[in-house]
């Protein structure tokens, strides 16, 4: 009799610890289920606002993304958290944050060296027969052609084009095959990315030296360093997008991505560079309310770029570009700038 009062107790606690347990599992379940679903819900892409007509430079990455100016945009706010953790967390030898290129120092104290020839100039440049023939395209393109012929040989351009502007080609010519190493889908944004880089960086040197009495080759190697970035913030955004679990390539993503993180890492390749401290300041300023100095001449280039590209692509009339120009700068300093960046420019002899 006492065993079997045992045995019902015993049933009668495990029945009543059962009930008790099963209905925590019942009561917490949602709970967990909300818990799981929540990454889910994060990763969804939230509409954002249609760009504006005025905001050149978002537009310009829509086009160069090949995105229509009116497109409904969509940004996944984890994705674009995940780039930015990833290009911060980078070790600075690894692909985000490329080396410096091994001939820029000694490109750069032959160019300023005032009893250097250019000869000597030219030497150094044909030891690398890769640099010699991306100097020589550049050098010939409309940007920076100085006659209808095209320059044969590394030491006429030197004397054609001057110390100012072989300094600007040579840190042109050693950023390009970086920027330039994109393929599949992003090869052609890599290739808009290029030449928008070109001419930001060319029309922030002449401004910085024209307008702004500050050294212009600081402000144009600052200005290659931001599309150089540009094309790094890329590539982590199709690194992080291509991990598990895949997602969707959207558009807005791209360019929420390209907006938040590009200066940034311009920043931290210029200090991993151990650029002079002008650079950084002006890169770290670059997106100021109202910059001065090479801050204010990288936007500067950044807006003639913008506009160069858009009306290069048949996005913006030459006459629409020249009022975008004429909101930051006097009227004779937009008509100038303009001419020195239109590539459709009639006049090669510019």
């Amino acid at each position: 009799m006492v065993i079997f009062s045992a045995i019902l107790a015993a049933v009668i606690v495990g029945g009543i610890v059962w009930f008790w347990l099963r209905g925590r599992v019942q009561a917490t379940a949602p709970v967990s289920r909300r818990r799981d679903a929540a990454p889910v819900e994060a990763d969804a892409p939230v509409a954002i606002a249609a760009v504006a007509v005025g905001d050149l430079q978002r537009r310009f990455l829509l086009h160069a993304l090949a995105v229509a100016d009116d497109a409904p945009l969509r940004v996944q706010r984890a994705v674009v958290d995940d780039v930015d953790a990833t290009l911060t967390r980078a070790d600075l030898s690894s692909r985000y944050t490329p080396r410096r290129p091994n001939l820029l120092p000694q490109l750069i104290q032959s160019v300023n060296d005032s009893a250097a020839s250019s000869r000597s100039i030219a030497r150094i440049i044909g030891s690398d027969a890769v640099l010699a023939a991306t100097l020589l395209r550049i050098a010939n393109s409309p940007l920076y052609r100085l006659q209808r012929q095209d320059v044969q040989s590394i030491e006429r351009a030197v004397t054609l084009i001057g110390n100012d502007g072989i300094r600007q080609i040579i840190s042109a010519a050693l950023v390009q095959p970086v920027m330039q190493a994109a393929s599949g889908e992003d090869a052609e944004f890599g290739r808009q990315l290029w030449e928008y880089t070109l001419v930001l960086s060319l029309a922030a040197a002449d401004h910085a030296r024209s307008m702004e009495q500050e050294d212009g080759f600081a402000a144009q190697l600052a200005g290659l360093l931001l599309g150089l970035s540009g094309a790094m913030v890329m590539q982590a955004t199709t690194d992080v997008l291509a991990r598990s679990p895949l997602r969707t390539r959207e558009p807005g993503t791209l360019l929420e991505a390209l907006e938040r993180c590009t200066v940034p890492t311009a920043v931290r390749i210029a200090e991993h560079w151990k650029l002079a401290p002008p650079i950084m300041q002006a890169l770290r300023e670059v997106e100021a309310q109202a910059p001065t100095g090479l801050a204010r001449s990288l936007q500067v280039g950044r807006l003639a770029a913008s506009a160069a590209m858009l009306h290069a692509g048949g996005q913006m009339s030459e006459a629409q570009a020249l009022a975008a120009l004429s909101t930051e700068l006097p009227p004779h300093v937009a008509v100038w700038l303009w001419k020195r960046v239109n590539r459709q420019a009639p006049d090669d002899s510019r």
